[in-house]
């Protein structure tokens, strides 16, 4: 068994451990609209505060589960993809990784999906085995084991990619190995891009010609590729910020046919691409360590909006179109080392979207995407980091979507937004 560490685990590593004192601008703590409860919290505590993958969420049947990947110190069994109950936190199953394989990166995020075609979900994940593997969600067992080149850092996707009409599983491992493979696990094709990769991976019709692409962002040279569905490189960018390229979004930002890919680097350059052409349509300084996840018209006003972050703890929405800033929000004023982004979901219940905001301090905030007003803020007791975006889902079916945090310890807490009268 191999662990590369290289240009992916720096990157984390400087994220987990560099410090930086931070600005108080915005408006942090204003326009209280609503309460944060605790649902639960999960029994996954580990002897490190560094986790840092997101869990998986949603409805499998008539049953709300949640996925939660735990890691832990080298050469112990604090290595897991744990299956909990969506209603109590309570265990449904575990899937243990070996102690000789146990690391900070042991697990990374799962994905829910149907990866063979059977009309029923699976869980997937990668694992420092080297391996993706597919299990029942319901009761744990291995569907499906195949080998990688490397550990996987990033969720698997599924998707008919390559145009058969039926699903593959796409997996791009830390090093920038991209996998498809087939239901049965055998590879439909394999392409080296030779860099790390930290962001998640996308695939969708980015030029619109009818057919799936990937979109991968590197660490190693900073590169964006996008690969056409029998892996053929339809364009890339070798360098095109200062910086690695650590976090990744995409969605349709302006009003031509193409799909945007709005890439973040460790450097603090917020950018949209052109999914068509590769063509740089804008791009921003946020300070370092700026980070994307959460895209979309969150405010209803007919044009989308990309919700980046910086080092310095400022929420930022910005038009998608050109870039230019909408309204800023400082989502804590603590000595963070880092701001995990922001993820956009109904949580109350409305209808309309609201802004779902963690902090490296353990802070989570809802926050209103028309003017960036903070309605609701959680504060765990302890101090423990987040390190990873939310997961926001409907796992109990009530048309209200519930949050759920992965914090550094490895427990996993669900909470519930409820908007005062």
């Amino acid at each position: 068994m191999r662990f590369r560490t290289g240009l992916a685990l720096i990157a984390v590593l400087t994220m987990l451990l560099a410090g930086a004192a931070i600005g108080f601008t915005g408006v942090f703590g204003s326009g209280s609209g609503g309460d944060l409860t605790v649902r639960w919290t999960s029994d996954t505590a580990r002897s490190i505060q560094g986790n840092h993958h997101a869990p998986a969420a949603g409805r499998i049947g008539s049953r709300g589960v949640v996925f939660a990947p735990t890691n832990g110190r080298r050469n112990t069994t604090e290595c897991d993809l744990v299956a909990l109950r969506a209603t109590n936190g309570s265990e449904r199953w575990t899937y243990p990784v070996p102690p000789a394989n146990c690391t900070l990166h042991s697990v990374a995020d799962p994905t829910i999906a149907d990866y063979d075609g059977d009309g029923s979900r699976e869980v997937l994940a990668t694992t420092t085995e080297e391996v993706v593997m597919a299990f029942d969600p319901r009761t744990g067992a291995e569907e499906l084991r195949a080998n990688l080149s490397d550990y996987g850092y990033t969720q698997p996707l599924v998707a008919d990619l390559v145009g058969n009409d039926e699903p593959e599983i796409v997996v791009v491992d830390v090093r920038g190995t991209v996998f498809v493979l087939r239901p049965d696990g055998t590879t439909a094709w394999r392409t080296d891009l030779s860099s790390y990769t930290n962001a998640q991976p996308a695939i969708a019709d980015f030029d619109r010609d009818g057919g799936s692409e990937i979109a991968v962002g590197l660490v190693g040279d900073g590169g964006l590729h996008l690969l056409d569905g029998d892996g053929t490189r339809q364009w890339n960018l070798t360098a095109p910020f200062s910086g690695a390229i650590t976090w990744m979004t995409t969605g349709q930002a302006d009003g031509d046919d193409a799909i945007e890919i709005v890439v973040a680097t460790d450097s603090g350059t917020v950018a949209a691409i052109d999914g068509e052409e590769g063509d740089v349509e804008w791009r921003r300084d946020v300070g370092e360590f700026a980070a994307v996840h959460a895209f979309g018209d969150g405010d209803r006003d007919g044009d989308p909006e990309v919700y980046a972050v910086g080092k310095d703890g400022v929420l930022r929405s910005s038009h998608a179109s050109d870039g230019a800033i909408e309204w800023e929000t400082t989502l804590t004023n603590a000595d963070v080392r880092m701001t995990p982004p922001p993820s956009m979901g109904d949580v109350d219940g409305d209808g309309a979207p609201e802004i779902v905001a963690v902090t490296n301090d353990g802070r989570v905030s809802v926050v209103g995407p028309e003017s960036g007003a903070v309605l609701a803020t959680y504060e765990r007791e302890g101090g423990i980091p987040i390190y990873t975006h939310p997961t926001l889902a409907d796992t109990d079916g009530d048309g209200t979507a519930e949050i759920y945090v992965t914090y550094g310890d490895g427990r996993v807490v669900s909470l519930a937004y409820d908007e005062r009268e």
